[in-house]
């Protein structure tokens, strides 16, 4: 039963990102994002108040901080997975989350072990792959010809996708810092301070926060679903050893490519096929850390 927790955790994350980024396609991304953490707010309070466990200070201080840097790894995952190839991105970016734990874990002194530093290397291999020359999104409409600027805008994101995975690898950092058996508040805090630093980024932006009709229907079906895979986590984790709970959680982009693939039918160069596939193989043993 855990593992199959853990299968539909994974499956509900692939498809919460791929109904992210279609609705920051229809809507400024900032605005789609803070909607998204709001929405997502007002379940995880209803799941906390039925959650047991003891909440310390600490636990909440900790959920506050990986929440900061969550709600803004989220907005820059939006912004290129609505900008960019979503088969390339959203691989890339979890293998990079992944590893900024195994990287901070080494700086510390620990000793993750040889297949997650493995996983590392292969994610270098896996950037120079996906960063290549390749086609763009074809549209639903079935041309075939690839966007005029493909190259160059994919190479712009580039950026911006790694440092999503940095600012999402600090969200998973700060959150191991959370004591087991804290309940549900943690994660309540830290949707709390994600709401909180995506309004005040609207307001210094001056983002309208007003969804058009279009781009409420995925920022709501994104909400819930990642909301409900993260209570699927909690209760797998909760019930099975983290190491393959994690490894099941972290193939969350497989479904994302494969939306990708179906939906917008996407069309990718053979070498960054080959980058997919790698970075997919990096993602699953950098969660064995």
């Amino acid at each position: 039963m855990p593992f199959a927790l853990a299968a539909l955790s994974s499956m509900l994350y692939g498809v919460a990102d791929f109904l992210g980024g279609m609705g920051s396609r229809r809507a400024p991304v900032i605005a789609v994002t803070a909607w998204f953490q709001l929405t997502g707010l007002v379940f995880l309070v209803l799941y906390a108040a039925f959650a047991p466990g003891v909440t310390r200070l600490s636990d909440l201080a900790w959920g506050a901080a990986s929440g900061a840097a969550g709600g803004l790894g989220v907005t820059l995952l939006y912004h290129v997975l609505a900008s960019g190839t979503v088969s390339t991105a959203a691989p890339l970016i979890s293998m990079v989350a992944l590893a900024v734990p195994v990287l901070v874990g080494l700086s510390s002194g620990e000793h993750p072990g040889a297949l997650p530093l493995t996983g590392v290397a292969l994610g270098a291999a896996a950037v120079a792959l996906i960063s290549g020359k390749g086609s763009d999104a074809v549209e639903p409409r079935g041309e075939s010809q690839p966007a005029p600027h493909a190259p160059t805008r994919r190479v712009a994101t580039l950026p911006l996708a790694l440092a999503s995975g940095v600012l999402i690898g600090l969200f998973l950092v700060c959150l191991g810092r959370v004591e087991p058996g804290a309940g549900g508040w943690p994660l309540v805090s830290g949707r709390a301070s994600a709401s909180l630093c995506l309004l005040v980024l609207a307001l210094v932006t001056r983002t309208p926060l007003r969804l058009p009709a279009a781009a409420a229907p995925p920022m709501l079906g994104a909400a819930v679903t990642d909301v409900s895979a993260n209570v699927l986590y909690l209760l797998a984790v909760q019930r099975a050893p983290m190491s393959i709970v994690a490894t099941l959680v972290s193939l969350a982009p497989a479904t994302t490519v494969l939306l990708a693939q179906t939906v917008l039918r996407e069309r990718l160069a053979p070498a960054q096929k080959a980058g997919v596939v790698v970075a997919l193989v990096a993602v699953v043993l950098l969660a064995q850390g």
